[in-house]
């Protein structure tokens, strides 16, 4: 039988599981062959080219089953390699145990690998000295180990889950595989951070729509009758415990206007767009004419591990996001930087918070003769805010709740359109702290939302169309003579 197939088959995951590999049906339905579904060939796809990957998943997509299958496939063809994958308990890894058991039973006596059970946790391969480790979630769990590849499934279950990951991340090299695969937990646990930290590791999505007809979604929606619920096993949306600033339906709204470097944007002239980098700057649109611009900067010391500093430019025309620009950078050199993008864009007003390090942002755009700088209000409590003479937007007590509810409110109507995936995942994370104060969640910045909360309220200093003059020349005195 070994000859019936070529080497390059064999060592293919898809092809060795679908023909040689079965799976238990659901309802009782016995054993059937291991069809990878779309949601599974493409996480395989994922996995083949990549060493650190995430993965949000929906109730009953398959996805234990699948990268489990992936993990063996891997262990069994070739010499030398410890697998290991971890549940939260031990239902749970004997559940993963059982699939791994399946796998080898139902695979031809042909192509199945001498195996040896040295423990209720273990399954050794002696011919190729590889082995695969099925464990809870234990405080030493991977400790002692070099791992090549991982499995860490339901990681907002786990207990003292930072410290074991610690030991996992450094127990398994970055040659190989480590895969974290859950269902969303709630905003602010450790799986969650993890989700929205520039950490190295590839993000993948798969909700209901990947699996489910809108029929069947529709049945388990009506059968569940708690739409929180529904949202957090089969939308992938996170559950936030505390008092929210921003709705759900705001931030979902939001989360459908975010693009990434590469996505093709259609322009009015027709032509196409693609959005890039470049220093830093994503730009999702070029500037164009006849467009005005605003930009909002939140700024910080530059140093790293604090603080961002952060551009956001707004389009005033459409209130659409069309550049951003997010990193650690001196208050000087993020002046300078603002200069360069602010003038690309038809000398977008600029709008930058006056605290600290933005004084020091203010004074380089005024040393570079910046045209489009922004005066604040003299004050907030009087009919018409009359403009003062001191630029940059002041963050005080009596501005911060109008800075955020006027965001908020944009973001919930629709009146502005949010490209960057960092303003939409901060969002997420703002909420009502016990003093009844708007704040983002302890550990995580809060620097995107103000940046594009202040681009906003540039919004009510220049208009979004040109100021047509009236032509003096029809009104001067007619002359009869």
């Amino acid at each position: 039988m070994n000859k019936e197939y070529g080497v390059e088959q064999l060592a293919d995951p898809r092809f060795y599981l679908e023909n040689f590999c079965k799976i238990k049906g659901k309802e009782a339905k016995g054993l059937e062959p291991f069809i990878l579904k779309p949601a599974q060939l493409d996480i395989f796809n994922v996995l083949n080219k990549n060493n650190r990957v995430m993965i949000v998943k929906a109730r009953q997509i398959g996805f234990s089953t699948c990268v489990t299958g992936y993990l063996y496939h891997g262990t069994i063809i070739s010499q030398g390699v410890t697998s290991a994958i971890i549940g939260y308990n031990n239902d749970l890894t004997a559940e993963l145990l059982d699939k791994i058991k399946t796998f080898y039973r139902t695979t031809p006596d042909a192509l199945k690998p001498t195996i040896h059970y040295n423990s209720k946790y273990e399954i050794s391969f002696p011919k190729v000295d590889s082995k695969i480790l099925v464990l809870p979630s234990t405080e030493n769990v991977g400790r002692g180990y070099t791992i090549n590849n991982a499995l860490c499934t339901e990681l907002p279950f786990w207990e003292k889950v930072e410290e074991k990951m610690v030991t996992l991340e450094a127990s398994v090299p970055v040659t190989g595989k480590l895969i974290i695969e859950s269902s969303p937990g709630a905003v602010g646990d450790y799986f969650h951070r993890m989700w929205v930290s520039d950490n190295g590791y590839v993000k993948k999505e798969y909700g209901w729509w990947w699996n489910y007809s809108e029929e069947e979604v529709e049945t388990i929606r009506k059968r569940m009758n708690n739409p929180r619920k529904f949202n957090n096993n089969y939308a992938l949306e996170f559950l936030i415990s505390g008092r929210a600033v921003f709705t759900q339906e705001a931030i979902n709204l939001q989360r459908k206007s975010v693009l990434k470097v590469g996505d093709k944007v259609p322009l009015e002239s027709g032509e196409t767009h693609i959005v890039r980098e470049e220093e830093g700057f994503r730009m999702y649109k070029p500037p164009q004419a006849g467009h005005f611009y605003v930009g909002g900067a939140d700024c910080a010391e530059g140093v790293t591990g604090g603080d961002y500093s952060v551009a956001v430019i707004l389009d005033r025309t459409n209130g659409e996001e069309v550049g951003f620009w997010r990193g650690h950078i001196a208050p000087d050199k993020f002046g300078t930087l603002l200069d360069k993008w602010g003038r690309l864009y038809n000398n977008a007003l600029m709008v930058v918070e006056s605290e600290a390090h933005g004084n020091v942002v203010i004074n380089i755009l005024k040393q570079k003769l910046y045209p489009s700088l922004y005066f604040r209000p003299a004050r907030f409590d009087t009919i018409g805010n009359p403009w003062s003479d001191k630029i940059g937007w002041k963050t005080t007590k009596i501005t911060r709740p109008i800075l955020i509810d006027e965001f908020e409110q944009a973001t919930r109507e629709g009146t502005v359109a949010i490209r960057s995936k960092e303003i939409v995942d901060e969002m997420n994370v703002f909420v009502f702290n016990n003093a009844n104060k708007m704040v983002a969640m302890e550990s995580y910045n809060d620097d995107c939302v103000f940046a594009i909360a202040i681009a906003l309220q540039g919004f009510k200093v220049i208009s979004d169309k040109p100021m047509t003059q009236l032509n003096y020349s029809n009104h001067l005195p007619m002359s009869g003579y």
